[in-house]
């Protein structure tokens, strides 16, 4: 038994006693030491942590899982920004056919962060290591040690997704999108993945005419950057598509790239950072409240 097993049974306990606020209050407290209020929600974090917690939408589980937001996503017309799937889903590393597979592709867990495995070259992957991530992968009900319940009703899978690139040569653009409206964007690079640790990254924030906003602050691995960043070329374009994906929900983070000249998708995103936004200060936290309605 694993130390996020026995955390994820304490939580479980505490909720048990007495309740799951003062669960995920003792969480944020031990963890990221901030606070929530959740009897009279104000700041962005305290809106997010009670929608997560009392009244998150049916489509948040259905929407966070890496596979089956693939069919919200083509719902909303907007299959030409999916990455192309090109195996899968399984529900056993057994179940595998590498053999099937291009030279190049990345493995995903459907129920879970940081979840992926690359394979640029599939002559050389280390099959071993693969196995072994991806079984812990699925034996993991992410949620239960992070008090984002909507995770643990995701089906445990693996599929395997059309290689972009190494991740530091990603820029990902977050939309943070309140009541169906973009509000801001984080933007992220220089992303270096750690197995299931802290990423290494650097952040910067933009409001939504693209205008620095310098209210990032440091958080384990994470910097913040000096907010010199190119807008994006398809920008108009992304801020049409996070409005299209994020009309069903009251809060929801819209995960975007863009690359060769086309946007893709990447994921939807209910709860950032367990709802705390520690890489946010709490200036700001406490201003972007008042752009969402419970």
């Amino acid at each position: 038994m694993n130390y996020k097993t026995i955390y994820a049974g304490i939580l479980r306990s505490i909720t048990i006693c007495f309740g799951i606020d003062t669960a995920k209050k003792l969480d944020v407290m031990l963890r990221f030491h901030r606070k929530v209020n959740l009897k009279n929600p104000t700041t962005l974090a305290d809106k997010v942590s009670y929608i997560e917690l009392h009244s998150q939408s049916e489509l948040a589980s259905q929407c966070t899982d890496k596979y089956s937001v693939r069919t919200y996503v083509k719902r909303k017309g907007l299959e030409h920004i999916l990455v192309p799937v090109v195996g899968g889903p399984w529900n056993y590393y057994e179940e595998i056919d590498f053999d099937s597979l291009p030279k190049r592709f990345v493995l995903k867990a459907t129920h879970g962060c940081k979840m992926n495995f690359m394979v640029p070259d599939k002559e050389t992957m280390n099959k071993e290591k693969c196995k072994k991530e991806i079984k812990r992968w699925l034996k993991t009900t992410y949620g239960a040690y992070s008090m984002e319940p909507h995770y643990t009703k995701i089906p445990h899978r693996i599929y395997a997704e059309k290689f972009l690139g190494q991740m530091d040569r990603l820029i990902d653009y977050k939309f943070h999108c309140m009541n169906g409206i973009p509000q801001f964007v984080l933007v992220i690079t220089d992303r270096h993945a750690n197995g299931d640790r802290a990423m290494q990254a650097t952040l910067d924030l933009f409001d939504m005419e693209w205008n620095p906003v310098y209210e990032v602050i440091g958080a384990n691995r994470e910097k913040a950057g000096s907010g010199n960043i190119k807008k994006p070329v398809h920008f108009d374009e992304m801020v049409e598509i996070s409005k299209k994906l994020s009309v069903d929900f009251r809060f929801v983070r819209v995960d975007l790239y863009e690359l060769d000249g086309h946007v893709m998708f990447s994921e939807l995103t209910f709860s950032p950072a367990c709802c705390v936004f520690p890489y946010l200060s709490e200036k700001y936290i406490a201003e972007m409240g008042d752009t969402l309605t419970l």
